[in-house]
């Protein structure tokens, strides 16, 4: 997978897909820095690394707050060495209701995490990046398709595939690449799934459901494709994860 002796800062990555692909990076061989809003959380997954023979540091921050992007790159560096991938997954959903209940304050948190905090840490990561590395920023299926009861939600992921897609040309000037996953039904602790301390090896996932819920590894395992030589060839896309959820109309059974 060519992550043997790089580094690589994973924000969002005390819990979830974020844990997951810190720790399959590290099973690689790639030094990781492991963002969180937790720092307890980022701790625990450097901790289960570290265990394991690998190589981690845990960093506390807000990515949607400028400086404490620049803060946490800046650390990474200092602790890892110049950094070859970024995968920006932090971000937050929304309680779902109809749209003319949402508020101007909740629209704007969303903004703030889900679309400001990407475009902070691309921003460090064009100019970070060594050469020959990639940044994945994890979208959603509701970044290509509307979603009535989460507007707001769907409206920051949007805005994160046109800003993936927008910023691959000043990307590929310095060597690098970017693109978004957009995950389908994930079952993470953020929305009450049991926490998981380990990975498996990609071979021993299995297949999931029609439709179903996806583990957290399974869209760690498509962002570190993309983060790895061998999509060398692709550049400011959007690859949906999401076992086919948007494969078909209708969605979801009749009313």
């Amino acid at each position: 997978m060519t992550f043997a002796g790089k580094s690589a800062l994973v924000t969002g990555g005390g819990s979830g897909i974020g844990a997951a692909a810190a720790m399959r990076l590290a099973a690689e061989g790639c030094r990781v820095a492991i963002v969180d809003i937790r720092r307890e959380d980022a701790t625990r997954v450097a901790g289960l690394i570290e265990g394991g023979g690998g190589k981690a540091v845990a960093i506390a921050g807000d990515i949607s707050r400028e400086p404490d992007n620049e803060r946490f790159f800046s650390e990474a560096e200092a602790a890892l060495g110049d950094l070859d991938f970024a995968f920006l997954n932090a971000g937050a959903i929304q309680r779902y209701g109809p749209f003319d209940e949402m508020s101007v304050e909740e629209f704007d948190r969303m903004i703030a995490i889900n679309l400001r905090g990407p475009f902070l840490g691309l921003q460090q990561a064009q100019r970070r990046l060594r050469p020959g590395g990639a940044a994945v920023v994890t979208a959603s299926a509701a970044g290509l398709t509307g979603f009535a009861d989460a507007a707001g939600y769907s409206s920051a992921k949007h805005g994160v595939v046109g800003l993936v897609r927008s910023a691959a040309r000043d990307f590929a000037r310095r060597g690098l690449r970017v693109n978004a996953i957009c995950p389908g039904a994930v079952a993470t602790p953020l929305i009450g799934a049991a926490r998981q301390d380990s990975v498996l090896p990609p071979a021993d996932l299995g297949t999931p459901e029609y439709r179903g819920e996806l583990s957290p590894q399974m869209v760690a395992e498509i962002a570190l494709f993309l983060l790895g030589s061998a999509s060398a060839a692709i550049n400011g896309q959007a690859q949906l994860v999401d076992a086919a959820l948007l494969s078909a109309f209708p969605p979801a059974p009749a009313l």
